[in-house]
Protein backbone atom coordinates (compact mmCIF):
# COMPACT_ATOMS: atom_id res chain seq x y z
CA UNK A 1 0.00 0.00 0.00
CA UNK A 2 2.50 2.57 0.96
CA UNK A 3 4.61 1.45 -2.50
CA UNK A 4 1.54 2.33 -4.55
CA UNK A 5 0.57 5.33 -2.62
CA UNK A 6 2.39 8.07 -4.63
CA UNK A 7 1.99 10.45 -6.91
CA UNK A 8 0.51 8.83 -10.50
CA UNK A 9 -1.41 6.08 -8.77
CA UNK A 10 -4.70 4.99 -9.07
CA UNK A 11 -6.54 2.64 -7.23
CA UNK A 12 -9.78 0.74 -8.11
CA UNK A 13 -11.12 -1.42 -5.17
CA UNK A 14 -13.74 -3.76 -5.26
CA UNK A 15 -15.47 -6.94 -4.33
CA UNK A 16 -14.99 -9.31 -6.88
CA UNK A 17 -18.55 -11.00 -7.73
CA UNK A 18 -19.18 -14.25 -8.76
CA UNK A 19 -19.57 -13.71 -12.65
CA UNK A 20 -15.89 -11.96 -12.69
CA UNK A 21 -14.64 -15.70 -11.61
CA UNK A 22 -14.99 -19.22 -12.43
CA UNK A 23 -17.85 -19.42 -9.60
CA UNK A 24 -20.21 -19.49 -11.98
CA UNK A 25 -17.75 -20.96 -15.59
CA UNK A 26 -21.04 -21.10 -18.13
CA UNK A 27 -21.31 -17.24 -17.48
CA UNK A 28 -17.78 -16.25 -16.78
CA UNK A 29 -17.20 -12.80 -18.56
CA UNK A 30 -13.11 -13.93 -18.97
CA UNK A 31 -11.64 -11.40 -16.27
CA UNK A 32 -12.99 -8.40 -14.16
CA UNK A 33 -15.19 -5.73 -14.89
CA UNK A 34 -13.37 -1.84 -15.11
CA UNK A 35 -15.37 0.80 -14.51
CA UNK A 36 -16.20 3.44 -16.74
CA UNK A 37 -14.75 6.39 -14.30
CA UNK A 38 -11.33 4.46 -13.90
CA UNK A 39 -11.08 4.05 -17.42
CA UNK A 40 -11.72 8.14 -18.38
CA UNK A 41 -8.88 8.89 -15.33
CA UNK A 42 -6.17 6.64 -15.94
CA UNK A 43 -6.86 5.38 -19.90
CA UNK A 44 -7.56 8.68 -21.92
CA UNK A 45 -5.68 7.24 -25.08
CA UNK A 46 -8.22 4.29 -24.83
CA UNK A 47 -11.25 6.25 -23.59
CA UNK A 48 -10.77 8.21 -26.78
CA UNK A 49 -10.35 5.44 -29.27
CA UNK A 50 -13.87 3.84 -27.74
CA UNK A 51 -15.75 6.01 -29.37
CA UNK A 52 -14.82 5.06 -32.83
CA UNK A 53 -12.58 1.61 -32.71
CA UNK A 54 -14.40 -1.36 -31.82
CA UNK A 55 -13.35 -3.39 -29.06
CA UNK A 56 -10.17 -1.16 -28.04
CA UNK A 57 -7.63 -2.77 -26.21
CA UNK A 58 -4.01 -3.03 -24.87
CA UNK A 59 -1.78 -5.04 -23.07
CA UNK A 60 -0.33 -3.96 -19.32
CA UNK A 61 2.02 -5.35 -16.68
CA UNK A 62 0.76 -6.84 -14.05
CA UNK A 63 1.84 -7.87 -10.46
CA UNK A 64 -0.39 -9.84 -8.19
CA UNK A 65 1.65 -8.58 -4.96
CA UNK A 66 -0.70 -11.00 -2.87
CA UNK A 67 0.62 -14.00 -4.77
CA UNK A 68 4.07 -12.84 -6.17
CA UNK A 69 2.62 -13.26 -9.51
CA UNK A 70 3.98 -11.59 -12.55
CA UNK A 71 2.27 -11.21 -15.89
CA UNK A 72 0.81 -9.47 -18.81
CA UNK A 73 -2.46 -8.82 -19.01
CA UNK A 74 -5.08 -7.25 -21.77
CA UNK A 75 -7.64 -4.39 -21.14
CA UNK A 76 -10.76 -4.59 -23.96
CA UNK A 77 -13.56 -2.18 -24.10
CA UNK A 78 -16.12 -4.10 -25.91
CA UNK A 79 -18.39 -1.54 -27.54
CA UNK A 80 -20.55 -3.09 -29.84
CA UNK A 81 -23.31 -1.32 -28.25
CA UNK A 82 -22.03 2.25 -28.25
CA UNK A 83 -19.90 1.86 -32.25
CA UNK A 84 -22.62 -0.74 -33.83
CA UNK A 85 -25.71 1.00 -32.10
CA UNK A 86 -27.02 -2.38 -31.62
CA UNK A 87 -29.28 -2.42 -28.67
CA UNK A 88 -27.91 -5.95 -27.72
CA UNK A 89 -24.49 -5.10 -27.72
CA UNK A 90 -21.92 -4.60 -25.11
CA UNK A 91 -19.97 -1.50 -23.45
CA UNK A 92 -18.19 -2.69 -20.56
CA UNK A 93 -14.10 -3.22 -20.10
CA UNK A 94 -12.71 -6.00 -18.71
CA UNK A 95 -9.31 -7.01 -17.93
CA UNK A 96 -8.76 -10.51 -19.47
CA UNK A 97 -5.83 -13.32 -20.22
CA UNK A 98 -5.25 -14.28 -16.54
CA UNK A 99 -3.85 -17.65 -17.71
CA UNK A 100 -6.77 -20.04 -16.55
CA UNK A 101 -9.42 -20.85 -13.73
CA UNK A 102 -7.12 -21.43 -11.26
CA UNK A 103 -5.34 -18.00 -11.15
CA UNK A 104 -5.96 -16.11 -7.62
CA UNK A 105 -8.12 -13.55 -9.36
CA UNK A 106 -10.46 -15.60 -11.32
CA UNK A 107 -10.60 -18.95 -9.13
CA UNK A 108 -13.81 -19.65 -7.85
CA UNK A 109 -12.71 -19.16 -4.29
CA UNK A 110 -11.63 -15.66 -5.11
CA UNK A 111 -15.98 -14.57 -5.06
CA UNK A 112 -16.41 -12.00 -2.07
CA UNK A 113 -12.67 -11.30 -1.96
CA UNK A 114 -11.86 -7.19 -1.41
CA UNK A 115 -9.15 -6.53 -4.45
CA UNK A 116 -7.24 -3.84 -5.08
CA UNK A 117 -6.31 -2.55 -8.87
CA UNK A 118 -3.52 0.20 -8.34
CA UNK A 119 -2.40 1.46 -11.62
CA UNK A 120 0.43 3.70 -12.51
CA UNK A 121 0.36 6.44 -15.08
CA UNK A 122 2.82 8.01 -16.64
CA UNK A 123 1.28 11.14 -17.48
CA UNK A 124 -2.26 12.08 -16.93
CA UNK A 125 -3.17 12.48 -20.88
CA UNK A 126 -1.06 9.03 -21.17
CA UNK A 127 -2.78 5.26 -20.78
CA UNK A 128 -1.78 3.78 -17.48
CA UNK A 129 1.11 1.34 -18.41
CA UNK A 130 1.41 -1.24 -15.33
CA UNK A 131 -0.53 -2.86 -12.54
CA UNK A 132 -0.19 -3.76 -8.93
CA UNK A 133 -2.89 -6.27 -7.65
CA UNK A 134 -3.66 -6.94 -3.75
CA UNK A 135 -6.19 -9.89 -2.84
CA UNK A 136 -7.22 -10.04 0.30
CA UNK A 137 -7.45 -13.60 1.98
CA UNK A 138 -8.64 -12.18 5.72
CA UNK A 139 -11.39 -9.93 7.33
CA UNK A 140 -7.85 -8.02 8.77
CA UNK A 141 -6.83 -7.51 5.38
CA UNK A 142 -10.27 -5.65 4.32
CA UNK A 143 -10.19 -3.91 7.20
CA UNK A 144 -6.56 -2.34 6.63
CA UNK A 145 -7.85 -1.78 2.91
CA UNK A 146 -11.16 -0.13 4.02
CA UNK A 147 -9.57 1.83 7.19
CA UNK A 148 -8.19 3.52 3.95
CA UNK A 149 -10.26 4.38 0.99
CA UNK A 150 -13.63 3.91 3.06
CA UNK A 151 -16.32 1.71 2.34
CA UNK A 152 -17.12 -0.23 -0.65
CA UNK A 153 -20.40 -1.49 -2.08
CA UNK A 154 -20.47 -4.95 -3.62
CA UNK A 155 -21.50 -4.35 -7.12
CA UNK A 156 -19.46 -0.52 -7.14
CA UNK A 157 -15.90 -0.62 -7.23
CA UNK A 158 -14.16 2.45 -5.43
CA UNK A 159 -12.21 4.90 -7.53
CA UNK A 160 -9.39 5.94 -5.04
CA UNK A 161 -6.72 8.77 -5.18
CA UNK A 162 -4.21 7.72 -2.70
CA UNK A 163 -1.55 10.67 -3.12
CA UNK A 164 -4.73 12.89 -2.03
CA UNK A 165 -6.44 10.58 0.44
CA UNK A 166 -9.71 10.81 -1.42
CA UNK A 167 -12.39 9.08 -3.14
CA UNK A 168 -12.96 10.01 -6.66
CA UNK A 169 -16.86 9.27 -7.01
CA UNK A 170 -18.51 11.03 -9.62
CA UNK A 171 -21.95 12.22 -8.27
CA UNK A 172 -25.19 11.29 -10.83
CA UNK A 173 -27.78 13.87 -10.72
CA UNK A 174 -31.03 11.52 -9.70
CA UNK A 175 -34.46 11.83 -8.07
CA UNK A 176 -32.35 10.60 -4.55
CA UNK A 177 -29.53 13.20 -4.59
CA UNK A 178 -30.22 16.56 -2.96
CA UNK A 179 -29.67 20.24 -4.00
CA UNK A 180 -26.73 22.51 -2.29
CA UNK A 181 -30.28 24.73 -1.15
CA UNK A 182 -31.71 21.37 0.34
CA UNK A 183 -28.81 20.93 2.46
CA UNK A 184 -29.68 21.69 6.65
CA UNK A 185 -27.12 24.02 7.51
CA UNK A 186 -25.87 21.87 10.34
CA UNK A 187 -24.89 19.29 8.09
CA UNK A 188 -22.28 21.56 6.37
CA UNK A 189 -20.41 21.24 10.48
CA UNK A 190 -21.22 17.63 10.95
CA UNK A 191 -22.97 15.18 8.32
CA UNK A 192 -26.04 13.65 9.09
CA UNK A 193 -26.12 9.82 10.92
CA UNK A 194 -27.01 6.97 8.83
CA UNK A 195 -30.43 6.57 10.71
CA UNK A 196 -30.97 10.12 9.71
CA UNK A 197 -30.06 9.40 6.30
CA UNK A 198 -32.15 6.44 6.01
CA UNK A 199 -35.40 8.20 7.37
CA UNK A 200 -34.42 10.65 4.39
CA UNK A 201 -34.88 7.89 1.57
CA UNK A 202 -37.91 6.63 3.55
CA UNK A 203 -39.23 9.96 3.27
CA UNK A 204 -38.17 10.28 -0.27
CA UNK A 205 -39.27 7.24 -1.80
CA UNK A 206 -42.88 7.55 0.42
CA UNK A 207 -44.93 5.99 -3.06
CA UNK A 208 -42.46 3.04 -2.70
CA UNK A 209 -43.10 1.17 0.72
CA UNK A 210 -45.39 -1.38 -0.67
CA UNK A 211 -44.87 -4.28 -3.01
CA UNK A 212 -41.84 -6.68 -3.25
CA UNK A 213 -39.27 -6.46 0.28
CA UNK A 214 -36.72 -7.46 -1.99
CA UNK A 215 -36.91 -4.78 -4.38
CA UNK A 216 -37.56 -2.53 -1.76
CA UNK A 217 -34.54 -2.65 0.48
CA UNK A 218 -32.34 -2.52 -3.20
CA UNK A 219 -33.53 -0.14 -4.57
CA UNK A 220 -33.43 1.86 -0.91
CA UNK A 221 -29.69 1.43 -0.28
CA UNK A 222 -29.15 2.67 -4.31
CA UNK A 223 -30.80 5.99 -3.38
CA UNK A 224 -29.22 5.92 -0.11
CA UNK A 225 -26.02 6.04 -1.18
CA UNK A 226 -26.22 8.43 -4.16
CA UNK A 227 -28.18 10.83 -1.75
CA UNK A 228 -25.17 10.18 0.67
CA UNK A 229 -22.88 11.36 -2.09
CA UNK A 230 -24.62 14.17 -2.98
CA UNK A 231 -24.86 16.32 0.68
CA UNK A 232 -21.07 14.76 0.54
CA UNK A 233 -20.09 16.92 -2.34
CA UNK A 234 -21.94 19.62 -1.71
CA UNK A 235 -20.07 19.62 2.17
CA UNK A 236 -16.29 18.10 0.89
CA UNK A 237 -15.54 19.62 -2.43
CA UNK A 238 -15.64 23.53 -1.08
CA UNK A 239 -13.71 22.45 1.72
CA UNK A 240 -11.08 20.75 -0.82
CA UNK A 241 -10.88 23.53 -2.64
CA UNK A 242 -9.72 25.56 0.08
CA UNK A 243 -6.64 23.92 0.26
CA UNK A 244 -4.99 23.18 3.92
CA UNK A 245 -2.40 24.94 5.95
CA UNK A 246 -0.33 21.75 6.51
CA UNK A 247 -0.08 18.01 5.63
CA UNK A 248 -1.82 17.18 9.61
CA UNK A 249 -4.81 19.33 8.75
CA UNK A 250 -5.69 17.46 5.29
CA UNK A 251 -5.37 14.24 6.98
CA UNK A 252 -7.29 14.96 10.12
CA UNK A 253 -9.88 15.91 7.55
CA UNK A 254 -9.70 13.11 4.95
CA UNK A 255 -9.76 11.07 8.32
CA UNK A 256 -13.30 12.56 9.11
CA UNK A 257 -14.48 11.93 5.55
CA UNK A 258 -13.71 8.33 5.74
CA UNK A 259 -14.72 7.80 9.39
CA UNK A 260 -18.57 9.70 8.03
CA UNK A 261 -18.76 6.63 5.00
CA UNK A 262 -17.65 4.00 7.39
CA UNK A 263 -20.26 5.51 10.13
CA UNK A 264 -23.23 5.15 7.43
CA UNK A 265 -22.11 2.36 5.87
CA UNK A 266 -21.60 -0.03 8.95
CA UNK A 267 -25.24 0.42 9.47
CA UNK A 268 -27.03 0.77 6.25
CA UNK A 269 -28.60 -2.51 5.55
CA UNK A 270 -29.38 -3.49 9.16
CA UNK A 271 -31.65 -0.13 9.26
CA UNK A 272 -32.98 -0.83 6.29
CA UNK A 273 -34.21 -4.36 6.95
CA UNK A 274 -35.55 -2.79 9.96
CA UNK A 275 -37.37 0.02 8.48
CA UNK A 276 -38.84 -3.08 6.36
CA UNK A 277 -39.53 -5.35 9.60
CA UNK A 278 -41.74 -2.22 10.83
CA UNK A 279 -43.50 -1.53 7.48
CA UNK A 280 -44.83 -5.32 6.94
CA UNK A 281 -45.51 -5.44 11.13
CA UNK A 282 -42.85 -8.10 11.88
CA UNK A 283 -42.37 -8.53 15.62
CA UNK A 284 -38.78 -8.28 16.41
CA UNK A 285 -35.74 -6.75 18.78
CA UNK A 286 -33.24 -4.92 17.89
CA UNK A 287 -29.39 -5.11 18.60
CA UNK A 288 -30.60 -7.19 22.35
CA UNK A 289 -28.28 -8.62 24.21
CA UNK A 290 -28.50 -12.83 24.42
CA UNK A 291 -25.55 -14.91 26.17
CA UNK A 292 -22.01 -13.55 27.25
CA UNK A 293 -23.31 -9.74 26.53
CA UNK A 294 -23.48 -10.68 22.58
CA UNK A 295 -25.64 -8.42 20.49
CA UNK A 296 -26.70 -10.09 17.31
CA UNK A 297 -29.10 -8.00 14.66
CA UNK A 298 -32.39 -9.19 14.88
CA UNK A 299 -34.40 -11.81 17.19
CA UNK A 300 -37.65 -12.82 16.30
CA UNK A 301 -40.35 -12.23 17.76
CA UNK A 302 -38.75 -10.91 20.43
CA UNK A 303 -36.00 -10.68 23.44
CA UNK A 304 -38.60 -11.95 25.51
CA UNK A 305 -39.71 -14.53 24.08
CA UNK A 306 -35.78 -15.97 23.65
CA UNK A 307 -34.91 -15.08 27.69
CA UNK A 308 -38.17 -17.45 28.74
CA UNK A 309 -37.36 -20.92 28.51
CA UNK A 310 -40.77 -22.21 28.19
CA UNK A 311 -40.62 -20.80 24.61
CA UNK A 312 -39.80 -23.65 22.08
CA UNK A 313 -37.10 -22.50 20.41
CA UNK A 314 -37.86 -24.11 16.93
CA UNK A 315 -40.31 -20.55 17.33
CA UNK A 316 -37.17 -18.37 17.42
CA UNK A 317 -35.06 -17.00 14.60
CA UNK A 318 -31.77 -14.92 14.21
CA UNK A 319 -31.29 -12.61 11.46
CA UNK A 320 -27.72 -10.99 11.23
CA UNK A 321 -26.72 -8.51 8.39
CA UNK A 322 -23.69 -7.73 6.34
CA UNK A 323 -23.18 -6.21 3.35
CA UNK A 324 -20.03 -8.97 2.43
CA UNK A 325 -20.24 -12.17 4.14
CA UNK A 326 -16.91 -14.27 2.65
CA UNK A 327 -14.91 -13.95 5.50
CA UNK A 328 -17.18 -12.30 8.60
CA UNK A 329 -20.62 -14.81 8.57
CA UNK A 330 -18.27 -16.65 11.40
CA UNK A 331 -19.07 -13.82 13.66
CA UNK A 332 -22.51 -14.60 13.72
CA UNK A 333 -22.18 -18.67 15.28
CA UNK A 334 -22.33 -17.43 19.16
CA UNK A 335 -24.63 -14.60 18.97
CA UNK A 336 -27.74 -16.31 19.87
CA UNK A 337 -27.22 -19.75 21.69
CA UNK A 338 -30.90 -21.06 21.80
CA UNK A 339 -31.43 -20.43 17.42
CA UNK A 340 -28.52 -23.49 16.22
CA UNK A 341 -30.21 -22.06 12.65
CA UNK A 342 -28.66 -18.90 12.01
CA UNK A 343 -30.22 -16.58 9.17
CA UNK A 344 -27.67 -14.10 7.42
CA UNK A 345 -29.19 -11.37 5.38
CA UNK A 346 -25.97 -9.81 2.70
CA UNK A 347 -26.05 -8.03 -0.84
CA UNK A 348 -23.02 -9.91 -1.55
CA UNK A 349 -22.72 -10.97 -5.18
CA UNK A 350 -22.24 -14.37 -5.58
CA UNK A 351 -20.30 -16.79 -3.01
CA UNK A 352 -18.55 -19.85 -4.09
CA UNK A 353 -19.99 -23.56 -3.39
CA UNK A 354 -17.66 -24.80 -1.44
CA UNK A 355 -17.94 -21.56 1.44
CA UNK A 356 -21.76 -21.71 0.70
CA UNK A 357 -21.41 -25.43 1.67
CA UNK A 358 -18.85 -24.44 4.57
CA UNK A 359 -21.60 -22.21 5.91
CA UNK A 360 -24.24 -24.32 5.52
CA UNK A 361 -22.33 -27.03 7.38
CA UNK A 362 -22.16 -25.00 10.42
CA UNK A 363 -25.38 -23.55 10.19
CA UNK A 364 -25.81 -20.46 8.08
CA UNK A 365 -28.79 -20.23 6.22
CA UNK A 366 -27.84 -16.85 3.48
CA UNK A 367 -30.85 -14.31 3.15
CA UNK A 368 -29.95 -12.74 -0.41
CA UNK A 369 -32.50 -10.49 -2.05
CA UNK A 370 -34.62 -12.03 -5.15
CA UNK A 371 -32.33 -9.72 -7.82
CA UNK A 372 -29.14 -10.72 -6.34
CA UNK A 373 -29.67 -14.08 -6.64
CA UNK A 374 -28.49 -14.86 -10.68
CA UNK A 375 -25.37 -13.75 -9.34
CA UNK A 376 -24.79 -16.84 -7.26
CA UNK A 377 -23.63 -20.44 -8.87
CA UNK A 378 -26.93 -22.39 -10.10
CA UNK A 379 -26.09 -25.22 -8.07
CA UNK A 380 -26.81 -23.22 -4.47
CA UNK A 381 -29.37 -20.73 -5.70
CA UNK A 382 -32.46 -22.78 -5.03
CA UNK A 383 -31.43 -23.14 -1.72
CA UNK A 384 -30.86 -19.30 -1.05
CA UNK A 385 -33.79 -17.44 0.99
CA UNK A 386 -35.36 -14.29 -0.08
CA UNK A 387 -36.19 -11.15 1.93
CA UNK A 388 -40.12 -11.91 1.16
CA UNK A 389 -39.42 -15.47 2.73
CA UNK A 390 -37.78 -14.58 5.52
CA UNK A 391 -40.41 -11.74 6.59
CA UNK A 392 -43.28 -14.58 5.88
CA UNK A 393 -41.66 -17.24 8.40
CA UNK A 394 -40.83 -14.39 10.81
CA UNK A 395 -44.55 -13.37 10.75
CA UNK A 396 -45.87 -16.90 11.52
CA UNK A 397 -43.57 -17.27 14.93
CA UNK A 398 -46.09 -15.99 17.38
Amino acid sequence: MERVATPGWHWYVKYIPANDTYAKPNVHQGGPYVGKELLRIAFPELTARAEAEKNPDLHLSALVASHGLAQDVRLIWYNSRRVEHKSNGRDEARLTNWGGMDHPLVAEEATGSLVVFAFQQPSPSKDAAGLELWITDSAEEDDLILETVGPVEPGSGVLFSPSAGMMVQAVRRSPCSLRDDELLPEWRVELPSGEAIVNMVLDRMRGRRLGDVDDRIIKRRACEYELFLSIESHVVLPRVKEGFVNVEEFVRFANSVTNRRKSRAGKSLELHARAIFNEEGVRHSWTESTEDKRTPDFIFPSIEHYRDDAWPATKLRMLAAKTTCKDRWRQILNEAKRIPEKHLLTVQEGVSTPQFREMRDEGVQLVVPRELHGKYPDDIRDELTTLEEFVAVAKSLE
